[in-house]
C-alpha cells in the first residue's frame, strides 16, 4: 500500500464492522484505514491497514511519567507515557512486530507526542526523564556538575511563581525544556527504527506513520522520521498552516486531522481544497452529506492529476516569489509565536496571490526569492549568520517584528540585522523591509495590513512581475506548481467564481497560447490564453471549491 498514492486515513470507530467502514471509505475516498491490532480484519483490508499502536500511552499507572505536582502524567484522562522510557520503547517495538506479523502494512504511531502536549509542568518529571535531564547538565556544565532533584526543584520554583510559570522560571528551566522537546525526536527515532529492523528482517515493506496529539516544534521538526504523518488542525486553517505543514514533511505524506464537530461542513470542503493545493490530505470519514462528496471529487480530482504526471502530489516543486522561513529554534524560545506569526504571514500573502512556500532552512529558499522573517525573535546563531549573509549578498528581506538570534540554551544574543523600515533600508547590496509584528509577546497582534503589504510587494517584486493575480468579485486562492516543464494553477473558490481574470506572469508561464481546466465540481474543458503585457491572462469558466489549470510550453 503505497502511501503517496493516497493518503487520507481514516481510524476505525469502536465497534464499526470493518467492511461498512471500508464501503463508507470508498465513497469518500479516504485511505488507509487505521484500525487496533487485535482487530479482526478480513484478508483483503489487514494487508492495506495500518495497526494502530497508542504509543504515548503508558500501560499502568507505575509506568506514566511525572507531573510536578508527582502525579502520573494525564491522571485526568489517558496515561502519559514517558518519551525517554527504555520500557516503553520496548511495548512499542513488540506492538509493531505483533502488527508486522499479523500481516499489516504498517503501524500509525497514535500520539507519540502526547506527554509534550502537556505542557511544561504536565510531564517530564519522572525518573528516566529526570535522568535525562542529568545527562544533559552534566554535558552543558561538565563532570563536576553533582545530580540534582529536579523535581523538588520543581515544585519549590512553582510555589514561589508570581504567575503562570515558563521555563525561565524554572532551575536549569531551559536546559529542562530542550531536553524534553528533543525527547520526543529520540523517541520516535527508536519506534521507527524498531518496525524497519523487523521489516528488513522479514523481506517486505512496512510503513511507519505518526498522528500528534499537538502542533509545535518538536512535533514538526520530527515529522521526516517516519514515512507519513498526521497533524492536527482546526478546520478554519488556511494556505499558510498547509504550506508549513508541507515544508516539514518534505516529500512525505501528510495529512490533516480536524476535531468531530469542529466547524461546519462547508469549512471542512474548503480546508480541503485548500490542502489540495500543497499536496495535503483531510484525515477521517468526516463530512458525511453533501460536504463530504466535495471533499471525495476534491480527492479524486489531485490524485487523478497526479496520476497524469507521473508523480504523488507531494513532489511537485512550488513556485515561489518569497520564501517564509520556518525555524523550530525560534519557535521553541517563542513560546509558538513564531510559528503563528508564519502562518499569518503565509495567509496574509496568499490572499494577494503572492506566491510564497515556507522553508526550513534558509538555504532553501530559492535564490530570486524575497526572504520572509516572521516574528523570528529567537534564530539559531547559524540561522541568523545564514540569513544575514543574504542579506548582504544581494538578498531581499520582509521581516515582521525584529529579527533576533539566540544562544544554544535560547538565551537572546542581540539583534543580528539593523532596524529597518516599511519602505526599505539598504544593508550590504540587500534590502531590508521591517513591517509590524503579527504576533507580539503582548498583545494579540493579527493579520497584516494588506494594502501596506501589497504595497510593499508592488516596490520589491514589481507591478508588472507578479507571477499570478486574479481580478474579480469572488475571492479566489491561486498557488503555482512547478512539474517539470509543465505548470499547474491551483484554484480555490469557497464561493462561485464567475466570470474572473487570472494573469500569470510571461516568465513563469511562458509563451503558451492553451490551458486545460478542470475542476471538482466536474469542469474538463480547454480554454485560450491571451497575451496582455508582461502576462497572459484568460477568463476562468464559471467554478467553486476547487480547480487546476494546467499549462504547458
Amino acid at each position: 500500500m503505497p502511501l503517496d498514492d493516497a493518503f487520507a486515513p481514516y481510524r476505525l470507530a469502536p465497534g464499526a464492522l470493518p467492511e461498512e467502514a471500508a464501503r463508507a471509505a470508498e465513497a469518500l475516498s479516504a485511505e488507509p484505514l487505521l484500525a487496533p491490532p487485535a482487530e479482526p480484519l478480513p484478508a483483503p483490508l489487514v494487508n492495506r491497514a495500518l495497526a494502530d499502536i497508542p504509543a504515548g500511552r503508558a500501560a499502568t499507572a507505575s509506568e506514566a511519567c511525572r507531573a510536578a505536582d508527582g502525579n502520573p502524567a494525564g491522571l485526568s484522562g489517558p496515561l502519559r507515557a514517558c518519551l525517554s522510557s527504555d520500557r516503553q520503547q520496548a511495548r512499542v517495538a513488540e506492538a509493531a512486530r505483533a502488527a508486522l506479523d499479523a500481516g499489516f502494512a504498517g503501524v500509525c504511531l497514535d500520539r507519540p507526542d502526547a506527554p509534550l502536549a502537556l505542557g511544561l509542568l504536565g510531564a517530564g518529571f519522572c525518573v528516566d526523564c529526570q535522568r535525562a535531564v542529568g545527562r544533559e547538565l552534566t554535558r552543558e556544565y561538565g563532570d563536576h556538575f553533582q545530580p540534582v532533584d529536579y523535581l523538588a526543584l520543581a515544585r519549590e520554583a512553582v510555589a514561589q511563581a508570581p504567575g503562570a510559570v515558563t521555563f525561565d522560571h524554572l532551575p536549569f528551566g531551559r536546559d529542562f525544556w530542550r531536553v524534553r522537546n528533543r525527547a520526543l525526536a529520540l523517541a520516535l527515532r527508536g519506534y521507527a527504527r524498531s518496525a524497519r529492523d523487523a521489516a528488513r528482517a522479514a523481506g517486505r515493506a512496512f510503513e511507519v506513520v505518526a498522528q500528534f496529539e499537538a502542533l509545535g516544534p518538536a512535533q514538526l521538526a520530527a515529522a521526516r522520521l517516519v514515512d507519513a504523518t498526521i497533524f492536527p488542525a482546526p478546520a478554519t486553517s488556511g494556505p499558510g498552516l498547509v504550506r508549513l505543514l508541507r515544508a516539514a514533511a518534505g516529500r512525505r505524506p501528510v495529512a490533516i486531522a480536524t476535531q468531530p464537530g469542529d466547524g461546519a461542513p462547508a469549512a471542512l470542503a474548503r480546508l480541503a481544497a485548500v490542502a489540495a493545493t500543497c499536496g495535503v490530505e483531510l484525515s477521517g470519514l468526516e463530512p458525511g452529506g453533501a460536504a463530504g462528496q466535495e471533499v471525495a471529487a476534491v480527492r479524486r480530482l489531485a490524485r487523478q492529476l497526479a496520476l497524469r504526471a507521473g508523480r504523488p502530489p507531494s513532489l511537485a516543486a512550488p513556485v515561489a516569489e518569497l520564501a517564509v522561513l520556518y525555524s523550530p529554534e525560534a519557535d521553541l524560545w517563542t513560546g509558538g509565536r513564531h510559528r503563528r506569526s508564519v502562518e499569518r504571514a503565509g495567509d496574509a500573502l496568499a490572499a494577494l496571490h503572492a506566491q510564497a512556500p515556507v522553508v526550513m532552512r534558509v538555504q532553501d529558499a530559492p535564490p530570486g526569492a524575497v526572504l520572509v522573517l516572521a516574528d523570528a525573535g529567537a534564530l539559531s546563531a547559524l540561522e541568523a549568520s545564514q540569513a544575514r549573509r543574504r542579506l548582504e549578498a544581494g538578498g531581499t528581506v520582509i521581516a515582521f517584528g525584529a529579527p533576533g538570534a539566540v544562544d544554544e540554551g535560547g538565551r537572546q544574543t542581540g539583534a543580528f540585522l539593523p532596524a529597518g523600515k516599511p519602505g526599505g533600508v539598504r544593508v550590504g547590496s540587500g534590502t531590508l523591509v521591517e513591517l509590524p509584528a503579527l504576533a507580539p509577546e503582548k498583545g494579540p497582534g493579527g493579520a497584516p495590513d494588506l494594502a501596506a503589504l501589497e504595497r510593499t510587494l508592488a516596490s520589491l517584486l514589481g507591478r508588472g512581475r507578479r507571477a499570478a493575480r486574479v481580478a474579480g468579485r469572488a475571492q479566489v486562492l491561486v498557488v503555482l506548481n512547478r512539474t517539470g516543464e509543465a505548470l499547474d494553477v491551483h484554484l480555490v473558490a469557497p464561493e462561485r467564481a464567475q466570470g474572473a481574470t487570472l494573469f500569470l506572469g510571461e516568465h513563469v508561464a511562458g509563451g503558451v497560447r492553451r490551458g486545460r481546466f478542470v475542476s471538482s465540481d466536474g469542469s474538463d474543458v480547454r480554454i485560450p490564453l491571451n497575451p496582455s503585457g508582461y502576462s497572459i491572462s484568460t477568463v476562468l469558466p464559471s467554478f467553486k471549491g476547487y480547480a487546476v489549470l494546467s499549462v504547458s510550453a
